[in-house]
């Protein structure tokens, strides 16, 4: 397993699911590599494993692009490919492992769209709208919106990621017109707004007067810890158990020679096809205080 950064706890929790699935199965984890957010370190890593010829290998790319060269190699040695979260930029690789962005971009929305009772005003905290995840994320949530709840007003502006802008974004919006609720492309975002909404003196609990609307994606830690206390909402949580379970188990089955296909799938899931292969688009569950503390939730990891 080659991932982007083992600080990361989604990750974390992600290779702790992969190495239990392993484990039950019968298959040895090699030490997970660690590219700490480095492109090139993450190529230099990948080359490294395949120098010992494993069965297979799984990657979750720090860049699509730059991940190109490593799975090409693999490709070219006959070793099966397995990705998280993204498909590479090219390459051939037996299976994507990652959620459907689209259905928890449509899952948040709906969530609004019922703690608003259909009316009012949301600002959209859109990701990296170059990338696979951010486009589709968003993609689920605007059009949900104005299929479902054409009575909600949805002002977009795009982060890139990056928590200054979603900060700043934040910061002008709700300075300027009145917001109901916010949705975020990711949880990471939720300090900024915390930042902003409590300068304003709108950070307070579900129920309570001024109380902002909070929906976000990814299920981190500190999102339902804060769903707990009642100042978010919900939020969608990405299913690091299943990332991690098959993950593993397509590996298994890619370095035996299966060859898979587009359809249904046996876990609630749908494979379709994509430029470099095939991808499981896993559910991703909607996180409220109602379960909040299921241990499923890699959230609630360790």
């Amino acid at each position: 397993m080659a991932v982007a950064k083992l600080t990361d706890p989604f990750q974390l929790a992600m290779i702790d699911y992969a190495e239990q699935t392993a484990s039950e199965v019968g298959a040895t984890v090699m030490s997970p590599t660690n590219a700490d957010s480095d492109p090139a370190k993450q190529t230099t890593d990948v080359q490294t494993t395949l120098t010992q010829s494993p069965d297979a290998i799984i990657v979750a790319p720090v860049d699509a692009k730059a991940i190109v060269p490593s799975i090409t190699k693999a490709n070219q040695q006959g070793i099966p490919v397995i990705t998280i979260d993204q498909a590479p930029g090219g390459g051939e690789v037996a299976m994507v492992v990652r959620a459907d962005n689209v259905a928890m971009g449509a899952t948040g929305c709906e969530e609004m769209g019922r703690l608003l009772e259909g009316e009012g005003a949301v600002l959209e905290l859109q990701g990296e709208l170059s990338s696979t995840n951010g486009r589709d994320r968003s993609t689920g949530f605007s059009e949900c919106m104005a299929d479902n709840f054409p009575d909600i007003t949805v002002v977009q502006k795009p982060t890139d990621w990056m928590m200054d802008k979603a900060t700043d974004a934040v910061q002008t919006v709700l300075s300027t017109q009145e917001i109901d609720g916010i949705f975020m492309a990711s949880d990471f975002f939720i300090p900024g707004v915390q930042k902003v909404l409590t300068s304003l003196n709108r950070w307070v609990a579900a129920g309570e007067d001024d109380h902002v609307a909070l929906v976000g994606i990814d299920g981190a830690p500190e999102a339902l810890e804060l769903i707990r206390d009642g100042y978010q909402d919900a939020t969608v949580s990405q299913p690091a158990n299943l990332y991690g379970e098959w993950a593993i188990k397509y590996a298994i089955a890619a370095a035996a020679g299966e060859k898979f296909t587009a359809g249904p799938t046996d876990h609630d899931s749908e494979i379709v096809e994509v430029e470099t292969g095939f991808a499981d688009l896993l559910p991703a569950p909607l996180v409220t205080g109602e379960n909040v503390d299921e241990d499923t939730l890699w959230g609630n990891a360790g």
